[in-house]
């Protein structure tokens, strides 16, 4: 709350209470283990929009029937370089980790693979399942979408989602380099965050209910946020969300926000993941990867910028 002084916990103690809590809520130990250690990776990285803030609301959702804490995520339909998975109403760390090692799996074999991911509650950290796909040795890339909470470039009522993109590059030293950002002027998350500590938001970001500019998150909480980039990012957020619905059978859009309302995410996420080995030596690649950001990062400065 706005004035309470900062209290500074071990990653540890809070990784095991929210672990503890999703195990009470009906969870077996080793999804309730993966979903702790999503949110707990957000926090850890300063990401707390898609941390702790996020664990009230998927238990909520466990209590109202709305995800199944026992659920399995089953293969529905495969072929050599692609798969859909029902996750059975799943935590979304459950179904999307479920397919990110199912697809990294089969690229080792196919050279490349898509998986799709239906019926899974919100995945929290999208880099996550990418970063586990280049942990084997892979490009992951996942394309994900939500419920509707962007209004379209132009317009003033929430009809796309914040529908994320993460690229995650295997690295020697086994640490993988992560791209991964909504596409949204910010996540709905900093809007939650901001609320919660009585801060305002940055002017652009957001409308209220009737339309117009905001800066206050309980404001931008009942309106709708703004893609960021202008046309490109609002183009880039409008194709995710028909990679991640449409495609894949699920919905987006309005249709998705009804889904959402009757205690049904009926949402996908597009799973990528891509082996090197495909198209050459794969060491080449993740040296000729990291050759170019370290050249990116000793390139010459823009006057007042320190990295």
């Amino acid at each position: 709350m706005p004035g309470d002084s900062p209290r500074l916990l071990r990653p540890e103690a809070l990784g095991g209470l929210m672990a503890r809590l999703f195990a009470a809520a009906g969870c077996s130990g080793e999804d309730a283990a993966t979903a702790a250690d999503v949110l707990l990776e957000a926090e850890l990285r300063g990401y707390a929009t898609h941390g702790l803030i996020r664990l009230p609301a998927m238990i909520q959702r466990i209590r109202s029937g709305m995800v199944d804490p026992r659920a399995r995520p089953r293969v529905a339909q495969e072929r050599e370089a692609s798969a859909l998975v029902d996750a059975g109403r799943a935590l979304g760390p459950v179904g999307a980790l479920f397919g990110a090692r199912l697809a990294a799996r089969k690229a080792r074999r196919a050279g490349s693979c898509a998986v799709g991911v239906v019926n899974c509650d919100h995945i929290c950290m999208a880099g996550y399942y990418a970063e586990e796909i280049a942990r084997a040795g892979c490009v992951g890339v996942i394309a994900g979408v939500t419920q509707p909470l962007v209004h379209p470039l132009g317009g003033a009522e929430r009809l796309l989602g914040t529908n994320p993109l993460a690229i995650a590059l295997p690295a020697e030293e086994g640490r993988p380099m992560l791209l991964d950002f909504a596409t949204s002027a910010i996540a709905f998350g900093a809007v939650l965050k901001a609320k919660a500590l009585g801060e305002a938001l940055p002017p652009g970001v957001a409308v209220g209910p009737e339309g117009l500019p905001t800066t206050d998150p309980a404001q931008a909480a009942q309106g709708a946020l703004a893609p960021f980039g202008g046309h490109r990012g609002y183009g880039l957020c409008l194709y995710l969300g028909l990679l991640a619905g449409p495609l894949l059978g699920a919905k987006v859009g309005k249709p998705l926000g009804r889904a959402v309302r009757e205690g049904r995410y009926d949402k996908g996420e597009l799973i990528l993941a891509i082996d090197p080995a495909a198209f050459g030596d794969p060491g080449e690649f993740r040296r000729g990867a990291r050759a170019h950001i370290e050249e990116v990062k000793a390139s010459r400065r823009a006057a007042g910028v320190a990295e």
